[in-house]
């Protein structure tokens, strides 16, 4: 039954997929001389990419960079005729987009700098964007080979040098997106379903040191890898569906609703338990021992965290499916799972010391109640991601910051003991509490501020929804225009304001 799933995203690996070859015609000439590279595509039915003359306001035209060796003897063409398809998004406002679709065929003029007698692979890179009638994927720039032969004589021209047709745009900071990874590996390691397989851990881990005479760092080394390589699965697999999905209402929907249902879990309002089944295979494991036991332990680790880290697994494949694609999925994973797995190598390293491990005392259960909160502000944000685009109107700025104010100063009352089950006594006072409960309340503040009309900074403003209960606090805020970009540019200068234009979507 767990190899459903794998077949299923396997599957939707093959949505909107472009296969693309290259070679050169003639295959051979010399220095001077004018060649043809030829790039025939196949694209996944019901996608296109962009003609190379498309408008790159209105689209991202595919692009070849000119190869090393070669300079562009003319523009990028596509042979036969591009589709084309109109959109009228207002009476003054129509734009034509060109297609390309099934088996086309780009071709690109290149004179040959340099003749050396040498046969060679020549690395070609091509980028495009590739969309359907509702979404576009992320842009992707691939490397091809094609194999050619510089032949002796001729003169290379005055102007020798490489030059690119069409420059790929550059992604989100790669050290950002790594920062990302580490700090969601960090919070998830405080998850209360990371803590089952810490009396685990232990206990195979001091078996094996026994039996080994304390020699288990090749086990601990095949535990934390085990644990990176089954994150990496994950988001080589489920990446590609979050990068086509990302952007629909139902999995803004569905990823809201999960990170409510945590929200409770960490709470205490419900209880989430990692099903009887994977905690037996994890014991069996640990009786087991050996790699195989090892590596069926720590993916037994991923699978019943999995409960309480699906949250930030999701937004940082979100996160780097939406830039850099599989590759980026993959490495941000990756980091992710080595920042969950070193501790648990290091420990297993000791394993007198892993039974000194404090238990989730008083400490686990503040964390665990103030990342609930946490959780719950960011549910509100895919709950007004599908508000926006189904037009449902029922999570505006002013209910969406008035919502995260409530949180907010909840967190504040708890931290402070105001919030507590009934009986409990009152928590001390400490320097973490006193420093948490203040920048929750700074924060709550500040969104306050914004509640009551005053401009918000650049991420906030990307955070809050987009519309106001009445055009009159909109305009106060931010004006909307949805789809006359003239509007709107005669509106901000006519409130001598920055224009704001968003091509992904409205959210």
């Amino acid at each position: 039954m767990l190899l459903a799933p794998i077949f299923l995203a396997s599957a939707l690996l093959q949505v909107g997929d472009v296969r693309a070859e290259a070679q050169f015609s003639p295959a051979s000439a010399a220095a001077g001389e004018t060649v043809e590279l030829h790039i025939p595509l196949q694209i996944s039915p019901g996608w296109h990419v962009y003609h190379p003359d498309q408008n790159p306001d209105d689209g991202i035209p595919v692009s070849v960079a000119v190869p090393e060796g070669f300079e562009a003897a003319g523009p990028l063409i596509s042979l036969g005729p591009p589709k084309r398809h109109v959109e009228r998004y207002s009476a003054d406002l129509e734009v034509e987009y060109l297609w390309l679709e099934g088996f086309p065929e780009l071709v690109l003029p290149l004179r040959v700098l340099e003749g050396n007698a040498v046969m060679e692979e020549v690395s070609v890179s091509v980028t495009w964007q590739i969309c359907d009638e509702s979404v576009c994927l992320p842009q992707e720039t691939v490397a091809l080979a094609a194999v050619f032969e510089r032949l002796p004589g001729g003169s290379a021209p005055a102007n020798a040098g490489s030059t690119t047709v069409e420059p790929a745009a550059p992604g989100l900071s790669l050290w950002a997106f790594l920062l990302l990874a580490i700090g969601g590996g960090l919070f998830a390691l405080v998850m209360p379903c990371t803590y089952p397989m810490i009396p685990i851990t232990i206990s195979f881990f001091t078996k094996q040191a026994d039996a080994r005479s304390g020699n288990v760092l090749p086990l601990a080394l095949a535990y934390g890898a085990g644990i990176v390589l089954v994150f990496v699965l994950v988001g080589v697999l489920v990446g590609p569906v979050i990068i086509a999905f990302a952007a629909h209402p139902v999995t803004n929907l569905a990823i809201g609703g999960l990170f409510t249902v945590f929200a409770f879990a960490l709470f205490g309002w419900i209880t989430l338990n990692p099903p009887a089944f994977l905690m037996r295979a994890a014991g069996q494991a640990a009786v087991r021992g050996g790699y195989f036991g090892v590596f069926l332990m720590g993916t037994t680790l991923v699978i019943t965290s999995f409960t309480c880290t699906a949250p930030f697994v999701g937004t940082l494949l979100a996160a780097g499916a939406g830039v850099g694609g599989v590759a980026r999925v993959a490495l941000g994973m990756a980091v992710f799972g080595l920042t969950m797995a070193l501790p648990f190598v290091l420990l297993s390293l000791l394993p007198g010391r892993m039974q000194k491990m404090p238990g989730s005392g008083q400490w686990m259960e503040t964390v665990k109640k103030v990342l609930g909160f946490v959780e719950l502000a960011a549910a509100l944000k895919f709950f007004s991601n599908a508000d926006i685009v189904l037009s449902w109107g029922i999570l505006p700025k002013e209910a969406f910051l008035l919502a995260w104010i409530i949180i907010l100063f909840g967190a504040v009352l708890y931290l402070l003991g105001v919030l507590r089950k009934w009986g409990t006594p009152r928590p001390s006072l400490g320097v973490g509490r006193l420093l948490s409960a203040g920048f929750f309340a700074v924060f709550g503040l500040y969104c306050f501020q914004g509640y009551r009309g005053a401009p918000l900074d650049t991420i906030m403003t990307a955070i809050v929804p987009n519309y106001s209960w009445s055009a009159e606090s909109s305009v106060s805020a931010h004006e909307i225009i949805k789809d006359d970009y003239e509007s709107a540019q005669e509106s901000a200068l006519r409130q001598e304001k920055l224009l704001f234009v968003n091509f992904t979507g409205h959210t």
